[in-house]
């Protein structure tokens, strides 16, 4: 069937009509003619796959990777057209907000970790994603252009090796490089990752790479959870520091803290920073980063945030910083937020959609004073969303 574009919803569906039938579609931009293929009925809508562009918008471009639909599904789309349509999704789900957006500086070989399969055909090795929507189908790539030269050059030697050795016990390799260092260094710059590891065939494991962000080295190992793209933190990091007083130093609260990139980063703004962490690996490498950059004001609390939160309430905590995974905030975590003194609050999302319930049950206290989106990942569908909240007098 046949149908026109008329917009793209979060997080990344094409939709358009066909006889007040709602279709939503895997590829389309606003205005384009296109014809799809039915896949699935549901209640209120059809689940289609576009097979053909009738009338193709002049936002649409070549993408630059054979298999973008796995890594990035809006290469076919320009980047000013990308920004524009992640805007009109965040105006739909914020309708009230004033918003600000942030584009990245870097919109190819941004990411500084990247994970692939390793699958075997006719007894030879390549790299492959998942097909999107499946587990066991995959599409093989020789190289991705969303990261750097050098990390797909490494990939390259990575899977001659797997060949040479046949190394065929692996099923998955990723690949984390730092890219805030001032000086490059061949030997502590990529970290490469076997899953499972595997010390022989000239690769071994490295226990972590070194990145710099404002002015503070940060040890990251395997597991850890760190930002993908590091001028966007950058950006972030300098927008939150407006938001804190200079003056008169305060007390922040930094949940989900991770191997403390907010927390360290803030520290010499602060009187002090109170924070919560629940996985090990990321709770080990926080204690080698506070060491390493010497934070002496640093209280961390081992543990879930749901938990530990509810008694630390009688401290004085001026500012609450959240980065929370993709399914947001425990419901009793707002409720005990609400029940608390403080008086502002940075939520950096990544879900805009669980970030909207969220904040209308913390909005029964709180205003929101800000929503600024940066673009930390170009030709993907993902929005990551910093609001800030200031108590309602």
């Amino acid at each position: 069937m046949e149908i026109k574009i008329e917009k793209i919803i979060y997080p990344g569906k094409s939709l358009g009509l066909s006889k007040d039938k709602t279709i939503l579609t895997n590829e389309g931009i606003p205005g384009e003619i296109v014809e799809v293929i039915p896949l699935r009925e549901k209640k209120n809508y059809i689940e289609a796959k576009t097979i053909r562009i009738i009338t193709p918008s002049s936002a649409r471009i070549t993408p630059a990777c054979s298999h973008y639909q796995a890594c990035s599904p809006y290469q076919y789309i320009d980047y000013k057209t990308q920004l524009a349509i992640k805007e009109s999704q965040l105006r739909e789900i914020f309708p009230n907000a004033d918003i600000t957006i942030t584009p990245s500086p870097e919109i190819w070989g941004y990411r500084n970790k990247i994970r692939l399969n390793v699958i075997w055909k006719d007894n030879l090795a390549f790299l492959a994603y998942h097909i999107p929507e499946t587990r066991d189908r995959f599409m093989q790539i020789d190289s991705c252009n969303l990261v750097s030269e050098n990390v797909n050059k490494l990939l390259a030697l990575f899977i001659k090796l797997v060949n040479k050795e046949n190394l065929n016990f692996i099923k998955e390799v990723e690949v984390r490089e730092s890219r805030g260092r001032s000086r490059p260094s061949p030997t502590k710059d990529l970290m490469l990752t076997t899953y499972p590891p595997v010390c022989r065939g000239g690769f071994e494991t490295r226990p972590y790479i070194e990145e710099i962000v404002a002015g503070k080295t940060f040890r990251i190992g395997p597991e850890s959870f760190f930002q993908i793209n590091i001028p966007m933190l950058e950006a972030v990091l300098k927008e939150i520091k407006k938001y804190l007083n200079p003056e008169k130093k305060e007390t922040i609260a930094d949940l989900y803290c991770g191997i403390g990139t907010f927390g360290i980063a803030l520290s010499q703004h602060a009187k002090e920073i109170i924070g919560i962490e629940s996985y090990p690996d990321n709770i080990s490498f926080l204690k080698s980063n506070l060491k390493l950059n010497n934070i002496s004001n640093f209280k961390l609390y081992e543990g879930n945030c749901e938990k530990l939160f509810p008694p630390l309430m009688t401290k004085a905590i001026d500012i609450l910083m959240l980065d929370p995974p993709r399914k947001g905030l425990d419901n009793m975590l707002c409720q005990n937020i609400l029940l608390s003194s403080i008086k502002k609050i940075i939520y950096l999302s990544c879900n805009p959609t669980t970030l909207s319930r969220d904040l209308k049950i913390l909005g029964q206290k709180y205003t929101i004073k800000t929503l600024h989106m940066f673009d930390f990942f170009p030709h993907t569908p993902h929005i990551e969303t910093l609001a800030v909240l200031e108590i309602r007098q």
